[in-house]
């Protein structure tokens, strides 16, 4: 289920809409790229990573539906090289959940749910390390640390550590648990092979004395600026800005010109009573960090009504419209531009040279097309 939240993350007037739009802020469509697929490519992009192979900047994603990883340069958006991972046998690559390119010598496969079991791998997909870390003893629930990487909240190597967050495993909806000392970011260090989850880690101080959905009790971080953790909490209006060891947080107050209200509370509250606080509630979904142009990109789901004969799984929030907040590398705001829903899938954006890259790969879109993925790139300039 929590790959599925990592996954899936007030009606507006006209004039709520247009507001800002035609600013001199406003983000500008300035190009499209066509992902060319082929009979075993995917349009499935909830794990995926820009990086540079052959000397070209390319999109590596993550193809669960093949079992391989796959690489597009984004000059041409052709498919460019394939690693295809065995099945079956000694060399069996199974259960990944998510990876990290670090270069074409070093390629770290993430398994689901767990810190353990990490291949290391070359560009030729054959296993050259694994990797199974001594686990603290005061874990959540001893033995097991519910690690994720998704485009949301990747996994990053750094200085010789891999450096995650996870999952809390308790209904958060339950009240107390979002109160707890749960901690939800760690360190693998490879040079004492031993892992760290970080004490000061975990829910902001705001979520203590509330009961909300799992889905808006999760976050997006990235790693910014100065080697700086930014993370983005669901329900919070701030971001949250650490050091590399989860130090000397600062927050940075930036609420959505689109949230008119605060998210109410939801103890114990049933399914449909979940999907209706998170699809009718502005709330914030996803964090990025432009190193060209060093800014950074805040997504916005905007709140809109809720009918619970429509609006009946998690992926109705696709109907959803949203909006971009974006930043200079002060934290100084920029602009706030709104996109209609049903059509793009912010979830799988991503930063390149050439600025924004949002796919047009919403369920709800009717171009979507087997053969191709269509990006808009949108100037940071």
């Amino acid at each position: 289920m929590l790959i599925l939240l990592a996954i899936v993350f007030s009606c507006q007037t006209k004039e709520d809409k247009s507001a800002g739009i035609g600013s001199v802020n406003d983000l500008v469509l300035a190009d499209s790229l066509i992902l060319s697929l082929d009979e075993r490519s995917t349009p499935e992009f909830n794990y995926h990573q820009i990086g540079d192979f052959l000397d070209q900047e390319s999109f590596i994603n993550l193809n669960l539906v093949n079992n391989s990883l796959d690489f597009y340069n984004l000059s041409e958006g052709e498919i460019i090289h394939r690693i295809q991972f065995a099945s079956e046998g000694p060399d069996r690559i199974t259960n990944v959940g998510g990876f990290y390119y670090h270069n074409e010598d070093s390629i770290f496969l993430l398994q689901k749910m767990t810190i353990s079991n990490i291949k290391l791998i070359d560009i030729k997909g054959k296993i050259t390390n694994q990797l199974s870390p001594i686990l603290p003893l005061d874990l959540e629930i001893p033995g097991l640390i519910n690690h994720f990487s998704t485009s949301l909240s990747p996994s990053y190597f750094f200085q010789n550590a891999i450096y995650f967050d996870q999952g809390i495993l308790k209904n958060t909806s339950a009240p107390g648990v979002l109160g707890g000392d749960f901690r939800s970011s760690g360190r693998f260090d490879l040079n004492s092979d031993s892992v760290f989850l970080f004490p000061k880690s975990g829910f902001p101080h705001f979520y203590k004395d509330k009961a909300l959905p799992i889905y808006l009790s999760i976050s997006s971080r990235v790693l910014g600026k100065n080697n700086e953790w930014i993370y983005s909490w669901n329900a919070l209006d701030s971001i949250l800005v650490y050091d590399l060891n989860m130090n000397d947080r600062k927050a940075i107050y930036s609420k959505s010109k689109f949230k008119e209200k605060d998210i109410p509370n939801t103890p114990n509250a049933s399914l449909e009573v979940e999907l209706e606080v998170v699809i009718s509630n502005t709330h914030y979904c996803k964090v990025l960090y432009d190193p060209y142009r060093k800014n950074y990109l805040r997504f916005v789901q905007i709140g809109r009504f809720f009918n619970p004969d429509q609006d009946n799984t998690i992926m109705s929030i696709f109907k959803n419209d949203f909006s971009i907040m974006l930043y200079d590398e002060n934290w100084d705001f920029i602009s706030e531009s709104f996109f209609e829903g049903s059509k793009h899938n912010f979830y799988h954006a991503f930063i390149g040279q050439k600025g924004l890259y949002i796919p047009r790969t919403n369920p709800n879109f009717e171009g979507l097309d087997e053969d191709k993925v269509v990006f808009d790139i949108y100037d940071l300039l």
